[in-house]
């Protein structure tokens, strides 16, 4: 029970601090970054309007069992890409809720995600400001509050902000703000090997994944197409990537004079492993793991892969692109969108958008 005298009290705390301008952000954990684009989020293209969003935070980020929300933002992710995004100007209305339902076991009906006890907190226009590549990565899609919000962990287990997006007014044709949104953190992976020209003829690689991620206590493969068929192979993996010394020489070392031009060696090898080309250019290295072990979360490491094909140079290999990974914490985002979209009235039935992903916000209380 929401006790009145418990919420006065916390609203006079909150009064005392509101110069102090403190923040956290939700999700507290799992990865936010350009990797994880929500391109449907409460600003979106003329032709899905009106939309209704609901994301769900769990109460369990909050920073104290009680706090008095007074803004939240969040981050728009074409900062420091081109071209940018155009200055908009948003109409909605934001409803906030301490909501009976954990994040991930949201409803498709919107309803049943809000508690019993519902507070408009806003309703206006916003002003997006333009957006262009050399800006520095930023909340720059700020909700002030025109009603402060009290929440608790004790109310519920979900912070739910309910959006109804009528109208946005942009010089974008076909685009809209998409946000950075938190998601598992199933690690993250760089590609060394650009520019990269070691190929034969007419063949080149084309494509290389890891699928599912590499994190902490996941069993991963990797996967190279378009490659020259049935052909003997290894991946290597190692310690050092570019930049790195390795037998006296920098990486990446350019493999010209030991007869195959256009090649480099980008990694420092400590393990070999072997594969063959099939029929259909595809090569594979399965049973790969990664200890369920916290202390390896961030930790880097390396692979490239190379095969051989005596056509194509005088040392008879080809080498694909190395690559660095993140190992990523495996951690969960404890979030959830759900939304619908091109329905007037607004519809009572939402769908999960992207499994599960929610917009990485930042709360001012």
């Amino acid at each position: 029970m929401r006790n009145t005298a418990l919420i006065l009290g916390v609203l006079w705390v909150g009064g005392t601090t509101a110069a102090a301008q403190t923040y956290f952000t939700v999700p507290a954990k799992g990865v936010h970054d350009h990797s994880n684009v929500g391109s449907g989020y409460i600003v979106p293209p003329p032709r899905q309007l009106p939309t209704r969003i609901q994301c769900l935070y769990s109460t369990q980020d909050l920073p104290a069992p009680v706090v008095i929300i007074r803004e939240i933002a969040f981050q728009p992710w074409v900062v420091g890409q081109s071209p940018g995004l155009d200055s908009a100007v948003v109409t909605l209305t934001l409803d906030m809720s301490i909501g009976p339902r954990a994040p991930r076991k949201w409803s498709g009906l919107f309803s049943q995600n809000l508690g019993k006890t519902v507070t408009r907190v806003f309703a206006g226009k916003i002003q997006l400001p333009k957006i262009t590549p050399s800006m520095k990565r930023g909340w720059y899609f700020r909700i002030p509050l025109k009603t402060r919000f009290v929440a608790s962990k004790k109310w519920g287990p979900s912070l739910v902000f309910d959006f109804r997006t009528s109208s946005v007014v942009t010089k974008m044709i076909g685009r809209q703000w998409a946000l950075i949104h938190a998601g598992q953190d199933t690690g993250s992976v760089l590609f060394q090997g650009r520019g990269y020209n070691c190929h034969f003829q007419k063949f080149f690689f084309l494509g290389q994944s890891t699928p599912g991620g590499i994190y902490v206590g996941s069993k991963w493969s990797w996967h190279a197409g378009t490659i020259l068929v049935n052909q003997p192979g290894f991946l290597m993996l190692g310690d050092a990537g570019w930049g790195s010394k390795w037998a006296g020489l920098t990486l990446p070392i350019y493999l010209n004079s030991y007869g195959a031009p256009g090649c480099t060696l980008g990694i420092r090898p400590t393990v070999f492993l072997p594969f063959v080309v099939d029929k259909l250019g595809q090569g594979n290295v399965n049973g790969l793991s990664i200890p369920n072990d916290q202390r390896l979360a961030n930790a880097n490491f390396y692979l490239q892969g190379a095969y051989a094909y005596p056509k194509a140079n005088a040392l008879g290999m080809l080498f694909l692109p190395s690559l660095k990974y993140r190992i990523g914490s495996g951690e969960d985002h404890h979030g959830a969108t759900v939304g619908a979209a091109n329905s007037s009235p607004p519809s009572k039935w939402g769908s999960g958008l992207l499994s599960d992903p929610v917009p990485y916000c930042r709360i001012t209380y």
